[in-house]
């Protein structure tokens, strides 16, 4: 039970909780992204938009002064002034309607019929037209002639002698300017205002703008701002885009797990396998200790008796068989002394040792034997010290079993090359020979107690050197290619003073 609420929640931690958060990071920024688009495209359409209303502007003035224009060659006469009037009303949609007034600022003349006059010398657009001589734009007002709220236009009628003569005013059509900019880009939402922000024009008013930022440009024909909403993001294909993301995130997160999975349970069986092993070593270590001096008290009684049996019996047959005799005694004395090894370590005198003297010492038992093998033999032990903790009779024994294990397998001419050199925090020793190599079936057992591949070997060796360096923290490896060479690496952990 306990396992399988562990597995659910190493899923929580490592699938669940990180999608949850992948997903809500991805779907924040293409919200953003998409947001900032929306955005980018809302500012296009406001220029695109100005852009009509200062055209749409211009063309009025324009269409006012050239109309102020032909009134002014009436010399005042309201008959030809009134004539005029109704006939542009009819031509030209951008207006609603067109009014003259005189200096004074009393409206009397209009395209359509008027009951009375009206004075609009009070607004300050007459005034700044009649004192700038040049077209001027009313604020939106609520007109005195139509009642409604209405944009107008004025423009003086300037006589030859550039004096004023009279006023011509036109109520500019916001029904058609809402239209054109409408048809222009029917889906975005618009506003229009003065310079008090005050909307005078829009598209609709059925439709909210709440939590929505306008995008909002001045016009340079007119004192006012066209403002556009951003269109709302695309929701669908926003979770579609989610969605997909949100699989691939899925999907490699349980990759993930289920590679931490496997990484956990194959280091879970190396732990196994190392404390099998363990147990193993302890076990024939027990078996050693128990057994070890009674097996060597009756062996030196042979080995005594073997020697004067030999020296009575003087036969060359004999002597023969005495050698063979005392050659396996000695071998049966080689593998208790391993399994004494073997067993639970021993309080043994460790002192501090230069690694590169260690090897120097027992190079020339090394060098005897590799001119007994017609091997090349070689040293690489630098110039620094590489001190180390250790009992140097072990550190031997290591060198020795396997350089005796590169000599069975070289040939003649072949080399073998010890290297010495501190490597971070350990100090490496380092055994190449270009012998026959190991199989790559056989390298993954080379560790396995009573492993071995040849005819007359123990399987104990390599074990041994394992165990010796595993006393000290250190770390032993083997690298090989067949018909190539192998190279064993020994880590030990480079003494420093407290």
């Amino acid at each position: 039970m306990n396992a399988i609420l562990k597995t659910i929640l190493s899923y929580a931690l490592l699938v669940v909780l990180p999608t949850t958060a992948c997903c809500t990071f991805l779907f924040i920024y293409h919200q953003s992204n998409m947001e900032k688009k929306n955005k980018r495209e809302a500012r296009i359409i406001a220029d695109l938009y100005k852009d009509n209303l200062d055209r749409f502007i211009g063309e009025a003035i324009s269409a006012l002064e050239t109309l102020a224009m032909v009134v002014n060659r009436t010399n005042n006469d309201s008959e030809q002034i009134q004539e005029i009037l109704n006939s542009v009303d009819k031509r030209d949609a951008r207006f609603s309607g067109f009014y003259y007034a005189q200096t004074d600022g009393v409206i009397y003349l209009a395209s359509h019929p008027i009951t009375k006059t009206a004075d609009v010398s009070d607004r300050p657009y007459i005034q700044e037209a009649l004192k700038t001589q040049k077209t001027v734009l009313s604020p939106p007002m609520n007109g005195r002639m139509g009642g409604k709220n209405v944009i107008v236009a004025a423009t003086p009628v300037i006589d030859k002698k550039i004096q004023t003569t009279g006023i011509v005013m036109a109520s500019l059509r916001l029904d058609y300017a809402s239209d054109m900019l409408t048809t222009l880009k029917p889906e975005y939402h618009f506003e229009v205002s003065d310079l008090q922000y005050r909307v005078f024009l829009k598209d609709k008013d059925d439709y909210s703008t709440e939590g929505i930022r306008k995008v909002t440009i001045a016009l340079d024909k007119a004192p006012w701002y066209v403002s556009v909403y951003p269109l709302p993001i695309n929701k669908t294909a926003l979770y579609q885009q989610l969605l997909a993301e949100g699989l691939f995130v899925l999907f490699l997160t349980n990759v993930l797990f289920l590679l931490l999975k496997y990484a956990l349970l194959k280091r879970q069986t190396q732990k196994e396998r190392r404390e099998n092993e363990a147990q193993k070593l302890e076990l024939i270590g027990t078996l050693a200790a128990s057994t070890a001096h009674e097996i060597r008290n009756p062996l030196t009684g042979i080995k005594g008796l073997v020697a004067l049996l030999s020296e009575k019996y003087t036969g060359e047959q004999d002597q023969m068989y005495f050698s063979v005799i005392q050659k396996e005694i000695e071998r049966i004395n080689e593998i208790v002394s391993e399994f004494l090894i073997l067993g639970k370590p021993t309080a043994i005198a460790q002192q501090i040792y230069d690694l590169r003297h260690i090897v120097s010492e027992v190079s020339l038992i090394i060098q005897s034997e590799a001119n007994l093998h017609s091997v090349y033999f070689s040293t690489v032990l630098g110039n620094h010290p590489v001190l180390i903790r250790c009992s140097k009779d072990q550190i031997k024994q290591v060198i020795l079993n396997i350089t005796k294990n590169a000599f069975e397998a070289m040939k003649t001419h072949d080399s073998l090359l010890i290297e010495v050199k501190p490597e971070g925090r350990f100090a490496q020793l380092r055994i190449t020979d270009t012998g026959t190599g190991i199989p790559e079936e056989v390298q993954q057992k080379i560790f396995d107690p009573f492993f071995t591949s040849k005819a007359t070997g123990t399987g104990l060796g390599l074990v041994v050197c394992k165990r010796i360096v595993d006393m000290y923290n250190g770390d032993i490896s083997i690298t090989s290619s067949q018909d190539k060479g192998t190279q064993v690496t020994i880590s030990l952990p480079l003494y420093t003073e407290i």
